[in-house]
């Protein structure tokens, strides 16, 4: 595909608002590259994709709505599964995934918010992660969801959820003990996108949380990894080798899949963007 054809196709993403004009410039970026670099960085582009704020929102109503799949699946006349999830929606407490240091711009207030905005949940559902672990402390019963822009490697989830927070009425706790001491509570992780990476090793540590994502990004989808299927067979090793003397000449290094990796964290390195980032947590593409 030649970098005409690559131009013209961002374009177009652009004229029909599926990519922000504000937030994606493609001309701009290219030229960013050496003249003999630029085939390998308009073939990478060809792979990018940018997540509009109006599809990350879409994708988070796809993974709310795709809590229903874990009902039980004998079949049940319309009605009765109609009351039955309108049940569920109206019982759950709806918390959030929060950094290493907790701020009020984290994304998960951001997708709180959007759970009372697109899905019509309830102020008083929306709870910080203490008060959530105060009440399933407290006997509840009933669903407990989680919500989130992006899981990459699942580590800010597995930390929520082993850390112990200062609750009102039972002390220092967390979600681990909860689930632990209160067997009528149910945990959900209701994301706009996740890695099977990410997926896989929640379930290794939190083996009773069950992950709802409005996209599954598979493990070949890195783009530094020689099974990538984001680059032509051709293409792979040289565009590899261009991501990461690019990278190193930006700062970044072998850093084992720290946070200054060449390679991103945790070795994902995706092809993607949208805009919901949390502050201080390295974007997931490479772009």
């Amino acid at each position: 595909m030649s970098e005409a054809s690559v131009i013209s196709a961002c374009e177009a993403l652009i004229d029909f608002h599926a990519w922000d004009h504000t937030k994606v410039d493609p001309r701009g970026w290219l030229n960013n590259f050496d003249i003999q670099d630029r085939p390998l960085a308009a073939a990478l582009l060809s792979r990018f994709t940018f997540y509009s704020d109006h599809l990350v929102d879409q994708l988070f109503r796809s993974a709310f709505q795709g809590l229903s799949n874990f009902a039980p699946q004998a079949w049940k006349p319309f009605v009765e599964a109609q009351a039955e999830w309108r049940d569920f929606c109206q019982h759950a407490l709806v918390t959030l995934v929060q950094g290493e240091d907790p701020n009020p711009s984290d994304s998960g207030w951001l997708f709180a918010r959007k759970a009372r905005q697109i899905l019509g949940v309830s102020e008083a559902q929306l709870l910080s992660p203490a008060d959530a672990v105060d009440r399933v402390m407290a006997g509840h019963a009933g669903p407990v969801i989680f919500v989130d822009d992006f899981v990459g490697s699942g580590d800010q989830f597995i930390r929520t959820w082993l850390r112990e927070f200062d609750t009102r009425n039972h002390g220092r706790a967390s979600f681990h003990q909860g689930a632990q001491t209160n067997g009528r509570a149910e945990f959900f992780y209701c994301n706009a996108m996740t890695t099977v990476r990410g997926r896989d090793r929640i379930a290794s540590v939190a083996a009773g949380v069950r992950v709802s994502a409005g996209n599954i990004i598979p493990d070949d989808h890195s783009l530094s990894s020689h099974q990538s299927v984001l680059w032509r067979t051709d293409l792979r090793d040289d565009g590899i080798a261009l991501i990461r003397r690019t990278s190193m000449a930006l700062g970044y290094g072998e850093a084992h899949g720290g946070l200054n990796d060449w390679e991103g964290f945790h070795k994902l390195g995706l092809g993607l963007a949208f805009r919901a980032f949390r502050p201080g947590r390295k974007p997931p593409h490479l772009l």
